[in-house]
């Protein structure tokens, strides 16, 4: 069956990698809306989307300001999306574009209704990611699976396939990025989850939006209270 897809690119600031993002973004076989919601860019961001619309019929600029967070910026895109499917794509390019028809191919497998990618199933590139940063991953994918009974090795990598029936059920804007919320929306409304590997790269252009710290408690903030929200409907 073939589905029709919305590629949400949620960014800030990323006028450096936003132009590349777009034109790298493989053919799905139909007519794919491209999403790029601009989350207060202080930079160009906006100007070189803009400038590719006349190339891109497809494409869709979306901007509001200040700044709200990734989680307000996919959910824009998600609710603006006329497609089926929605896809996910970071613009650092840390996942590359080409990687989407793996995402796709699993989904029509039809073994779950969320497709995860994984960081941490193929072999990354040198320097893509610290220590910190992996211990921090296995913590929370060990938080996730304490916490729900399902097991994924990578609960944050930013790329992630859900439908649009399932997003217009889902609780959202308790995960400030979104990805808590996929995923244990996942598990509350038994979609299943299914996980792709992926080659992850180092980020060259641009920086990093997140703080080890403080990324980290607003993490932990929101898997208990998934916790909870999970509890509550369970003894319901």
């Amino acid at each position: 069956m073939q589905y029709s897809y919305a590629i949400i690119i949620p960014c800030y600031n990323e006028e450096e990698n936003i132009e590349e993002c777009i034109h790298r973004i493989p053919d799905l076989g139909k007519p794919t809306q491209i999403i790029v919601v601009d989350d207060g860019s202080q930079d160009n961001t906006s100007y070189r989307v803009e400038k590719l619309k006349s190339h891109f019929p497809n494409l869709t600029l979306l901007r509001h300001t200040p700044n709200r967070g990734k989680s307000f910026a996919v959910q824009k895109g998600f609710d603006f999306a006329d497609a089926e499917v929605l896809i996910i794509l970071d613009a650092d390019m840390a996942v590359m574009p080409e990687e989407i028809p793996k995402f796709i191919h699993a989904l029509h497998s039809g073994e779950a209704r969320v497709i995860n990618g994984s960081r941490f199933l193929l072999p990354m590139e040198k320097g893509a990611m610290n220590f910190i940063r992996i211990l921090g991953n296995k913590i929370f994918s060990l938080l996730f699976w304490l916490s729900t009974g399902v097991k994924v090795t990578d609960t944050l990598c930013g790329t992630k396939v859900i439908y649009k029936q399932d997003y217009q059920n889902m609780v959202w804007g308790i995960c400030p990025w979104g990805d808590f919320d996929i995923l244990f929306n996942a598990v509350r409304l038994n979609l299943g989850i299914k996980e792709v590997g992926i080659k992850y790269h180092r980020r060259i252009k641009g920086k990093s939006k997140m703080t080890i710290i403080k990324t980290g408690l607003k993490f932990l903030r929101t898997i208990l209270i998934w916790h909870f929200i999970l509890f509550k409907e369970k003894i319901r």
